[in-house]
């Protein structure tokens, strides 16, 4: 997946990254393993009282005998079903010293310079756990990565965002996720993140905000797109942009994938996009797509 964004020439390529029972830094999208591995049929007994499987729970090792395949929910079908359908070509689970090594070879092969957007997922339930996910992916990027790769840190859940900044003393450009109190994602109440206070003390250790799309607009009774009053203030304040995730295969809204980007390119004035299909944006942003 990492190469075939690459080849597509992104600015970046993100890593969500948790931790393994030895603590290993490994790229995975979820503290959970069950919705996009086997997992149930190598280690059937090994969830926890919740019926969960936990990444955490499974050396690097153990981790290496899974396979990976598209996102399953609930009742074990695909999220989405148009995209990789085959369950042969053995895809495993990678660690971010992996993922930063082939990126960087990739950008020396192709003399281009494409960086990488790690995302640190669940700290505090980590350090429940007993390890501290920040300051080893804080402390393995300042050793694995080159001074000229460009990279970026972030986090749902604001005090450790404060806590990367500070205590951590992390120099690079940082980024506080932004997600709905609903989903549990960290004791973050995000809506006062986004008031003028919140905005306010995010400006003092972030450099920008991820909100989740549908944040970033209103579209009223006669399908105008009218921009949230947060989105303004963000600007007033200099934090950038980055709303997650433009999905070609899942519009909100009914809406067409030119009409969004141009809404966001434009209007909402955002300074990145999180896609899942990079060559759709691209040709949105240059005006070659219809629809």
């Amino acid at each position: 997946a990492a190469t075939l964004a690459h080849s597509q020439r992104p600015d970046f390529i993100e890593q969500d990254v948790v931790m393994t029972k030895d603590h290993i830094p490994v790229v995975l999208h979820d503290i959970q393993l069950q919705d996009v591995t086997n997992v149930e049929q190598v280690f059937p007994d090994r969830h926890r009282a919740d019926q969960h499987f936990y990444a955490i729970d499974f050396t690097l090792a153990e981790l290496r005998r899974l396979s990976i395949h598209e996102r399953h929910n609930s009742q074990g079908e695909a999220v989405f079903s148009q995209r990789y359908q085959g369950d042969s070509a053995g895809f495993r689970i990678a660690t971010l010293t992996e993922h930063i090594e082939l990126i960087a070879e990739l950008n020396r092969q192709f003399a281009v310079n494409v960086g990488l957007y790690v995302e640190i997922k669940a700290p505090a339930w980590h350090r429940r756990q007993g390890v501290d996910i920040s300051a080893r992916v804080v402390a393995l990027i300042q050793q694995q990565v080159d001074p000229k790769m460009p990279v970026v840190l972030q986090c749902f859940d604001f005090a450790e965002t404060q806590r990367i900044r500070t205590t951590l003393e992390y120099k690079g450009q940082l980024i506080q996720l932004v997600g709905e109190n609903s989903w549990n994602e960290s004791n973050t109440d995000y809506q006062w993140l986004i008031s003028d206070a919140g905005l306010k003390e995010v400006a003092e250790v972030a450099d920008g905000l991820g909100p989740w799309l549908p944040q970033l607009y209103e579209l009223t009774s006669s399908k105008t797109l009218n921009v949230p009053d947060w989105v303004y203030r963000a600007h007033e304040h200099g934090l950038l942009l980055h709303p997650y995730t433009y999905r070609q295969d899942a519009l909100p809204d009914n809406l067409s994938g030119t009409r969004l980007i141009r809404y966001l390119q434009h209007t909402a004035r955002v300074q990145g996009l999180f896609t899942d299909q990079v060559p759709a944006v691209k040709a949105r942003l240059s005006n070659k797509a219809n629809n």
